[in-house]
């Protein structure tokens, strides 16, 4: 195991070869070297961040996290699946992070673009209960007020009152009927409850 100053001497002579120095850049330039290797110094230091801060080599950001994050998906949004060299082209002229602050502050530019994903699939695993509990309030408020309750007369409510349809419910739920028997409510007929 390497000691703190030998992690450090190491980084500080692998970035005076660049100007942004990356987990990959250490990487390639320490193979074939008796230097620290990129495990050591997370071991020591916990993120890459933390051992460029402590080795004197990461500026104070003027951006935080969010604000990365914010600029990867506005870029995304605009180009599509973005590279590190789409990003740098789109970043150009606009007051954004640049791809070095990105860099170095995700670690490289993959680990950037997973950070971004793992948001987004966060977001997207989020939305599908927002919308199960829209539909359980609306199917519980149209079983109060509908007389009679059925899918004929739910779907019309629903699309009258922009509420979820029958199919939504019936896609959500596995059927029709598995929603009704899962929030323990019936359809009924003619004027009165079953």
């Amino acid at each position: 195991m390497k000691t703190e100053a030998e992690i450090i001497q190491a980084l500080q002579t692998a970035a005076s070869l660049t100007p942004s120095l990356t987990v990959t850049q250490y990487q390639r330039w320490s193979q074939n070297r008796d230097v620290p290797t990129f495990l050591e110094i997370l071991s020591v230091y916990g993120t890459w961040t933390n051992a460029l801060k402590a080795s004197g080599l990461l500026e104070v950001r003027r951006y935080e996290s969010q604000d990365m994050i914010q600029a990867l998906r506005l870029a995304s949004a605009k180009e599509g699946k973005l590279t590190s060299a789409q990003y740098r082209h789109w970043a150009s002229g606009r007051s954004v992070p640049s791809l070095g602050d990105i860099i170095t502050h995700f670690g490289s530019w993959s680990l950037a673009v997973k950070a971004v994903e793992r948001l987004e699939e966060q977001h997207f695993t989020v939305q599908p209960e927002r919308e199960k509990v829209e539909m359980v309030q609306a199917l519980f408020e149209a079983y109060r007020i509908l007389k009679p309750f059925n899918a004929i007369t739910y779907q019309k409510w629903a699309k009258r009152f922009q509420k979820p349809s029958v199919a939504k419910v019936s896609r959500r739920f596995g059927s029709w009927k598995s929603a009704l028997d899962e929030l323990g409510i019936y359809e009924s007929e003619g004027r009165g409850r079953e």
